[in-house]
């Protein structure tokens, strides 16, 4: 029987191969068109007007820049998530600052505001709040924090991309926000990362952070033949956070198909919530998914029982995920200041996520299906 992963992304196809074979054969491999017009493509997805995207390396690249462009450094204090990947509070130390962590609510799994406006004080500068698994936080409860406090918003999106909010794309409106395009989300660049931001001097500030601080790209220092590739300024800090032309070739590769990914996703999510619907034992996604673009399904499983539904489900080749173990736990973090985090602390040891791929394959959806519900009816 054929294993069912956690993750399978879409990059073995004739599509995205013959993107990457057309950019080798070009033979400039470092940043450039690829790159631009990739942020093309995610500006024209996502529907920005007047806002600017700006690729990076990695997402976690991205919420470092992010930060340094919020003016976030020394001495100020930012506020996130402990549910979450560590990167959030890699980045906030990156600067200089220090990790305040927040409890999440037990509806969305996103930032609890009340909880977080008890942690605010003279040195907080930022928030980052993380859409879980693609379903919106408490987005009017973390603007009106920042809009109370004169905060600034970095939207961790990495798990959101094509998610919308009132009709609007997550990262089309807002302050900040970051997506990531690493080799498990929704569209791969293989590794990759993209800030979104509201004006072209901040876009200028992250062009020259993502390139050692050289004030031009290097795209715009071959132009024409009077143009010389070497004569440029370092305008300020910076650090190797560009996207090359090979990692821009797979995005665009990816983003073509980006309607089509989420719509397959879209479907398993459902399936699988209508399947699990009303099993005691179980709590699914307070969601119809109408809206979300699913990074990951996450269920919550109750009882005590998720360490025997794992071992079940791997007798039947089904692979599975935690995500999240908190970072409050973590012991580099272990110190950090933080809220209560009684519905972290819960949610940690109930939540798993199983087997969600873009155009997943019916019989894998079916098998997952019948491997759960055949647990429950012991």
């Amino acid at each position: 029987m054929e294993k069912i992963p956690v993750f399978a992304p879409v990059v073995t196809d004739e599509h995205t191969k013959k993107h990457v074979v057309d950019a080798l054969e070009i033979g400039w491999l470092g940043m450039g068109k690829a790159t631009k017009e990739f942020e093309e493509r995610i500006s024209d997805f996502l529907g920005l007007k007047d806002r600017y995207a700006v690729a990076t390396n990695t997402g976690t690249s991205a919420l470092h820049a992010a930060l340094l462009v919020a003016g976030v450094g020394s001495g100020d204090e930012v506020i996130t998530t402990s549910f979450n990947f560590v990167a959030d509070q890699a980045a906030i130390q990156m600067t200089g600052a220090e990790v305040v962590m927040c409890d999440i609510r037990d509806d969305n799994l996103g930032i609890d505001c009340e909880k977080a406006e008890t942690l605010i004080t003279e040195k907080t500068k930022a928030i980052i709040p993380l859409h879980f698994a693609g379903i919106p936080c408490d987005h009017k409860g973390v603007y009106r924090l920042a809009k109370k406090y004169s905060l600034r918003v970095i939207e961790d999106a990495t798990h959101a991309f094509g998610t919308t909010v009132d009709g609007r794309k997550i990262g089309s409106y807002g302050d900040i926000a970051c997506f990531s395009f690493d080799p498990v989300k929704i569209i791969t660049s293989v590794d990759g990362g993209c800030v979104v931001v509201n004006t072209q001097e901040e876009s200028r500030h992250l062009h020259q952070l993502r390139l050692l601080g050289i004030d031009t790209d290097p795209i715009d220092r071959v132009k024409g033949d009077s143009t010389r590739g070497w004569d440029y300024d370092v305008a300020g800090e910076g650090f190797r956070y560009h996207m090359n032309t090979i990692l821009a070739s797979i995005g665009i590769s990816q983003i073509k198909r980006i309607e089509e990914f989420i719509q397959s996703r879209r479907k398993v999510c459902q399936a699988y919530s209508k399947a699990f619907e009303g099993i005691d034992g179980l709590k699914t996604p307070q969601t119809d998914f109408s809206n979300v673009s699913p990074f990951i399904y996450s269920l919550r499983v109750l009882n005590d029982q998720r360490e025997l539904l794992i071992k079940h489900l791997a007798n039947l080749d089904v692979d599975v995920g935690i995500h999240f173990m908190p970072v409050h736990k973590k012991t580099y973090f272990a110190n950090a200041r933080r809220s209560d985090m009684t519905v972290t602390d819960k949610v940690s040891k109930e939540v798993l996520t199983l087997p969600l791929h873009s155009n997943m394959k019916s019989e894998f959806v079916q098998r997952v299906i019948e491997g759960v519900l055949s647990f429950f009816k012991r």
